[in-house]
């Protein structure tokens, strides 16, 4: 009977631990899509969606983790993801300029 409380009581220990190592989805990509934008592959129509800016948008803060960021000047970056080219204001993430396809 001791030995089945003390493995119910360390059971309930470690619970809540297991679940607050679990990572939130809320941020950004989920690992599943996250991974296939990795290995170069397309997003989901809805996910593209997201993706889908014009000039003068202000780039999502989140996005940028996502994408291959490179700095152009002290001033402006180049964002890719997927087929898509950004060159946004550094400072503000506003898009000055969208490119189809990878340069």
């Amino acid at each position: 009977m001791k030995l089945l409380l003390k493995s119910v009581v360390l059971v309930s220990a470690l619970l809540p631990a297991a679940v607050m190592a679990q990572p939130s989805q809320s941020n950004g990509l989920p690992p599943g899509l996250e991974k296939k934008v990795e290995r170069g592959q397309p997003l989901p129509p809805g996910w593209q969606k997201k993706l889908d800016y014009r000039r003068g948008d202000y780039f999502d803060r989140e996005l940028l983790r996502y994408g291959r960021v490179y700095d152009i000047d002290g001033r402006r970056q180049r964002v890719e993801i997927e087929d898509k080219v950004y060159t946004i204001i550094k400072d503000t993430r506003e898009i000055v300029d969208i490119l189809n396809g990878r340069y």
